[in-house]
């Protein structure tokens, strides 16, 4: 194993040139590989993408729909009544 190393050494005092192409493909994948890891290796693994204003329809609309057609219709949600009177 120490024989490798000092192998892989002596090769480090090599010179050599890179083009432009070869050293921005160099950094993006550097760049999008970062990226990539601090995504698996972050604390944080529940992030959800939105703010949940309401803007998604959910059962609240899905309520609120459903007694404005029965105030339409004429038919009382007995329920509303009793809470009113509460």
């Amino acid at each position: 194993m120490e024989r490798r190393w000092e192998e892989f050494k002596a090769t480090l005092t090599d010179e050599r040139s890179m083009s432009k192409k070869e050293f921005l493909l160099t950094m993006a994948v550097c760049v999008l590989g970062g990226i990539v890891f601090g995504m698996l290796f972050s604390p944080r693994k529940s992030t959800v993408i939105g703010s949940h204003n309401g803007n998604g329809y959910d059962e609240d609309d899905k309520k609120a729909k459903d007694k404005k057609s029965k105030k339409k219709s004429g038919v009382v949600d007995w329920e509303e009544v009793e809470q009113k009177e509460l």
